[in-house]
């Protein structure tokens, strides 16, 4: 008899310790109120915000802002590949340089963003977008050594890895699954984050902060829907934010409430920002444990430094968007050899124009059409042949209303 008491009391706590696992955020879809632990299977509407633009236009010294941490009451960026090895104070209200420091010993060959700790900044030179580069490196800086104000040179020490799963070395732009733009500090360790060009997801990376050289494997991997560009942690309230684009919407990812360092574990939720679709949105960080800054490089939009709430977006229910409703763009052949069809669905209106941007977000062409019968979608052919290789982008414009999509011209 007692035996049987034992199994029955067994299954029982078995069975309740099952039941305690679901989603235990109530403002998530899915919420279960008798769930104690979190499961990470919480699911969000989708939100579309609006973020405050802090600095308009931050100097055009750091047009090419790929990174940002807040030091000493003050953001501090760098730019990407081919600028100086160095970083850069900025005002948080003009966007102007007030200090630069340069990294001793360091070459810039394609800084993508940065991270810090109590006692040292970490930056990140592991862009690869044609996925052959052998020489991702972490440069680590003792924050003893900069000055609290005025230029200097400050040494540095590296910490280089490579990626176990990474086989093959040929080159593959912007077509691979080992670029990486996003490093976070937690504890004693550093985190990466791949910026996949292949599936739009990412695969985060373990690395110790000890100046040496490290194969890693893979920590855990998530579908990000979309290219990621930038990270940060804050340890004081356990959260992790992750910033990118999809098609050229800006997004943030906001995740908590895991347990560890199982971030793709907790609670993720997405807000993306329709309302500035074009701006390459490069670098996030934490100013404090309420408001996030997010800057973007020199794209269609000038380089600009934002501000969100981090409240606000936990909270957040469906907020929709009163200027943005977004187009569905096919580009058809891609690549395209002389002419592409564009297939545009969402219009609302018949009038709309069709423009091609190069690289550097130059407007090169321009197309105007009215189609009446707009309502099931429409087709329009556009002359690329005098355009030359490369890869542009096309941006289909409707009113306020606009849409991106990436081409790519091979004759």
């Amino acid at each position: 008899m007692k035996n049987h008491f034992l199994i029955i009391t067994f299954i029982f706590s078995f069975g309740m310790a099952m039941a305690q696992l679901g989603c235990t955020d109530p403002n998530a879809n899915n919420y279960n109120s008798m769930a104690q632990e979190n499961d990470g299977s919480c699911l969000y509407d989708p939100v579309i915000m609006e973020s405050e633009v802090l600095v308009d236009e931050i100097a055009m010294e750091v047009s090419e802002t790929s990174g940002i941490i807040y030091f000493r009451n003050a953001p501090w960026t760098h730019n990407d590949s081919g600028g100086e090895p160095a970083m850069y104070r900025l005002d948080e209200t003009t966007g102007e340089v007030t200090q630069k420091i340069l990294l001793r010993g360091a070459i810039n060959f394609d800084y993508e963003d940065i991270t810090q700790d109590k006692d040292f900044i970490y930056v990140g030179d592991f862009g690869n977008n044609y996925g052959t580069r052998k020489d991702l490196t972490i440069y680590k800086i003792a924050k003893s050594e900069i000055p609290e104000e005025g230029n200097f040179e400050v040494n540095t020490q590296k910490i280089t890895f490579e990626y176990n799963d990474q086989v093959s070395f040929e080159k593959q732009n912007r077509s691979n699954n080992f670029d990486c733009e996003s490093v976070v500090s937690v504890g004693n360790f550093l985190y990466v984050f791949t910026k996949n060009w292949v599936n739009q997801e990412t695969k985060c990376y373990k690395i110790p902060k000890q100046v040496g050289h490290y194969a890693l494997d893979i920590h855990d991997q998530f579908n990000v829907r979309g290219l990621l560009t930038g990270a940060d942690y804050n340890s004081e309230i356990e959260t992790l934010v992750l910033v990118g684009y999809e098609n050229f919407v800006p997004f943030v990812w906001v995740i908590w409430d895991f347990t560890e360092d199982h971030f793709f574990g907790g609670n993720k939720k997405r807000v993306d920002f329709a309302h500035i679709q074009g701006a390459q949105t490069e670098a996030i960080c934490f100013k404090d444990n309420e408001n996030i800054l997010m800057s973007c490089e020199d794209s269609f939009n000038s380089p600009r430094l934002y501000q969100l709430n981090l409240n606000h977006i936990i909270n957040a229910s469906r907020i929709n968007s009163q200027i943005f409703e977004p187009f569905q763009i096919t580009l058809k052949p891609n690549p395209s050899e002389g002419k592409v069809l564009v297939g545009i669905d969402g219009l609302q209106k018949p009038k709309f124009d069709v423009e091609i941007y190069n690289l550097s977000w130059q407007k090169i062409s321009q197309f105007s059409f009215i189609e009446n019968q707009f309502q099931d979608g429409v087709q329009v052919t556009i002359n690329t042949s005098d355009l030359g290789q490369g890869i542009f982008f096309v941006r289909v414009k409707e009113g306020n209303n606009i849409g991106f999509q990436k081409l790519m011209i091979t004759e």
